[in-house]
């Protein structure tokens, strides 16, 4: 976990490592420098600290802004939240603060920096193999979200240490950076990583086995090729551990409220529920605050349950009542991070450093589903689905509830609306499955992608705007 021993370390790697870090701030690293940095095990160590520090920053607000709050989870706080106003009615200006990806791109840098320097260190090779295998997956993360999130995006795997390079990149195709950056470098990361390391090291902070499966999965799912989400989850997660990695909290029912919630609480505890495969870690002395608290549990927090999504809850599912609060005619989430009664502000208030969960067992176990369903292994699908929704006191569904797979695929979906909301699933999920329409706000399917920022299009000629949604005229300087 990114901590306060490491405040130093992160300081330390994020100037020495900057290697063109970003469009935006055109740094490059000088020859002397590297020279000085990447010597020993210890400095590949806080290389990789580094880049899940950058990662963590990019979650901060990225999780939500990128993932969910366009879809119909939360409203606006109309007085408060200007800049979320404009994602949750799906009416995004091209200086909103989201549709900046310069913290995804200092964390793709920093990946870069190791994948080239890494291999020139003496070290033991397993523990070699096992950094180049985090930063493999850490970049093929961060580019997920650009092309996820822009479309075609800038393509860099190389960082950049001399102005003769060149610092200007065009777009590179959407699909050519996942079937030739992302999915090869997953594999690379899968191939090389130790399998074994967070057998015992149940913090999950930093990359390991089971996130590079749940990525490969996702990824896939994007790409609707369901007979490799399916192929992944039976030959390689199906191996994994059950007690450390194939685990449910509470499946059987029992003491559903404590253990679930435990999952999204930050600990002072050794270890994080089993279910739990990835947390962004956060520190207000290391790596800084992420806005759970601003966005969700402030008096004039940012957003608000939705009506749509307090609906969507059936009368006996008991995840509703866990997550969020009524308080004044507000409907605010600030339950499922935080224990009752935690103060926000004021005298005695938490900081919002609280680690954020990005990947557990559950989504896997749903994204099978999906996969299952749209395979025509329907019984198979049901029996996946049920499995988080019975534990969170539901009735079974059976065959005879869905009439074709269409039904069955909206009820996963609802599913993984109710279980993992605040996770930064729902846009995402809405988007890959062409359900935009019925969830969310927007009208234009071109606007499913962000604009690229002002500040971007300003700072590298080279760019061009999401055409034609957002149209050129749009972000000449005034």
């Amino acid at each position: 976990m990114i901590k306060k021993i490491y405040i130093g370390l992160i300081i330390t790697i994020a100037t020495v490592c900057s290697a063109c870090n970003d469009f935006l701030d055109k740094q490059p690293i000088s020859d002397s420098t590297v020279d000085k940095f990447w010597k020993n095990e210890t400095d590949a160590n806080v290389g990789i600290i580094a880049i899940y520090s950058d990662f963590s920053k990019a979650m901060a607000s990225g999780l939500w802004n990128w993932g969910e709050i366009r879809a119909d989870n939360f409203d606006y706080y109309e007085k408060d939240a200007p800049d979320q106003q404009e994602l949750v009615t799906n009416n995004i200006l091209i200086d909103n603060p989201a549709a900046l990806w310069t913290n995804l791109y200092f964390t793709i840098s920093k990946a870069n920096a190791a994948i080239k320097y890494i291999p020139e260190i003496e070290m033991n090779v397993k523990l070699r193999n096992d950094y180049l295998a985090e930063a493999y997956a850490m970049r093929a993360w961060c580019y997920y979200y650009c092309v996820r999130v822009w479309g075609d995006v800038p393509l860099l795997l190389e960082p950049v240490e001399s102005v003769s390079q060149g610092i200007y990149f065009k777009r590179t195709d959407k699909n050519y950076i996942i079937d030739n950056v992302i999915l090869p470098d997953l594999e690379k990361a899968y191939l090389n990583i130790d399998k074994t390391r967070n057998e015992t090291d149940s913090k999950r902070t930093r990359m390991n086995v089971g996130t590079v499966c749940a990525l490969l999965m996702d990824v896939y799912a994007w790409k609707h090729d369901y007979g490799m989400v399916a192929k992944i989850k039976e030959e390689r997660v199906d191996r994994l551990g059950r007690s450390t990695w194939r685990t449910l909290v509470s499946e059987n029912g029992s003491n559903f409220n404590t253990n679930w919630r435990k999952m999204f609480f930050e600990s002072t505890a050794a270890e994080s529920v089993p279910e739990v495969w990835f947390r962004a870690a956060y520190d207000r002395y290391g790596n800084g605050n992420n806005q759970a608290i601003a966005y969700f549990a402030r008096s004039s927090c940012k957003l608000r349950v939705s009506a749509t999504l307090r609906e969507a809850y059936e009368s006996k599912d008991l995840r509703a009542n866990l997550q969020w609060v009524h308080k004044s005619g507000v409907y605010r989430f600030s339950k499922k991070f935080w224990d009752d009664g935690t103060i926000f502000s004021g005298s005695g208030a938490v900081n919002s450093d609280v680690d954020l969960v990005l990947y557990r067992y559950a989504d896997i176990i749903l994204l099978y589903a999906e996969a299952l369903n749209a395979l025509g292994r329907t019984n198979d699908a049901i029996t996946e689905l049920n499995r988080t929704r019975t534990r969170a006191g539901n009735e079974p569904f059976f065959t005879e509830d869905f009439t074709d797979s269409e039904m069955l695929l909206d009820a996963i979906l609802a599913e993984r609306q109710k279980e993992f909301v605040g996770e930064g699933k729902r846009w995402f999920d809405i988007v890959r499955t062409n359900r935009w329409a019925q969830h969310s706000s927007l009208t234009d399917e071109a606007k499913i992608v962000f604009p690229i920022h002002r500040a971007h299009l300003n700072q590298n000629p080279e760019l061009e705007q999401n055409f034609p949604a957002y149209p050129c005229l749009l972000y000449t300087s005034p």
